[in-house]
């Protein structure tokens, strides 16, 4: 079998999925298979992924999202180390070798890399390639389980993370659809694994209208799945619990924010205030930071 299993969700991906693949296969590493979930797509997603040489196409029912999506594709994947990549985004010829050689020398030095990811240029609606990830969300140099409560730096997009590491957790969570994969990276540290980070942009991250990560609500309010499990799961410290309680107010507060924005709700502003000026008050840097965050992404709707 193939050491890399490829990850590939898509839906109604057919403008950019071919491109996609195109990258995969002009990798200079060559032990690798992609499995791509075909969530029920009404296009030629799966004509265009079935003409790739090693990909696999696995079709779904649909309307499981990426982390579904992901899950199904993950069943039929033989390959000892999982790398994700979304059907609309593109990697460099080098990235697979580097990242798997960097895998294999940091877990070879000291065993319990989790995650091994690297950086990606943004790529604008209008075909301009922009700023790093790292510039606009912040590098996810040395980061740990307290760092990574606090925001999820990792562009998951080339990640490569241990197959076996992926099955023992379940597989992604479809409850915390958008926020999926920091709900595992989550889970990967609290099991004592490390993050190995190559800041090398070996990807490109395309920003596109009506991505998930655009919807700022409900961003906002799967985040809070999220927290509201890494609480419940019983792992954290008490002051990581403290960060993650707080940040169970700042997207709940965020959400309500957003839904005022949208019309949705005139008086959601005044309910978002007390978590607000809590929020500030325990860390202005963390709000500001999110707060860029957050208009970046509504500025992209």
């Amino acid at each position: 079998m193939p050491r890399v299993s490829v990850i590939v969700p898509a839906r109604d991906a057919a403008p950019t999925l071919g491109e996609t693949l195109a990258s995969v296969s002009a990798q200079t590493y060559r032990d690798w298979e992609v499995v791509v979930a075909d969530d029920g797509s009404t296009d030629a997603t799966a004509d265009i992924a079935q003409r790739v040489a090693g990909v696999r196409v696995v079709p779904t029912a649909g309307g499981l999202g990426p982390a579904g999506a992901r899950n199904a594709a993950l069943e039929h994947a033989g390959g000892e180390l999982m790398a994700l990549l979304d059907a609309d985004d593109l990697w460099a010829p080098g990235l697979l070798a580097e990242q798997v050689a960097l895998y294999d020398r940091e877990d070879g030095r000291a065993p319990g890399v989790g995650v091994v990811c690297c950086d990606a240029r943004l790529l604008t609606a209008e075909g301009m390639l922009g700023e790093t990830y790292a510039q606009r969300f912040g590098s996810p140099e040395g980061i740990d389980l307290t760092g990574l409560l606090q925001a999820n730096p990792i562009f998951a997009g080339g990640t490569v993370v241990p197959m076996g590491l992926v099955r023992e957790l379940g597989g992604f969570d479809p409850a915390t659809w958008g926020s999926e994969d920091h709900d595992l990276w989550l889970r990967i540290l609290e099991r004592g694994r490390r993050v190995v980070y190559n800041p090398r942009a070996l990807a490109v991250y395309r920003l596109r209208e009506g991505s998930v990560s655009a919807d700022l609500a409900g961003m906002a309010r799967t985040n809070q799945t999220t927290y509201r499990n890494a609480l419940r799961r019983g792992s954290l410290d008490p002051d990581q619990r403290r960060i993650a309680a707080r940040e169970l107010r700042l997207h709940g507060a965020v959400e309500q924010l957003a839904h005022a924005r949208a019309g949705r709700s005139p008086r959601a502003f005044a309910r978002a205030l007390p978590a607000l000026a809590r929020v500030v008050a325990d860390n202005p840097q963390r709000w500001r930071g999110w707060a860029r965050r957050g208009a970046l992404a509504v500025s992209r709707r």
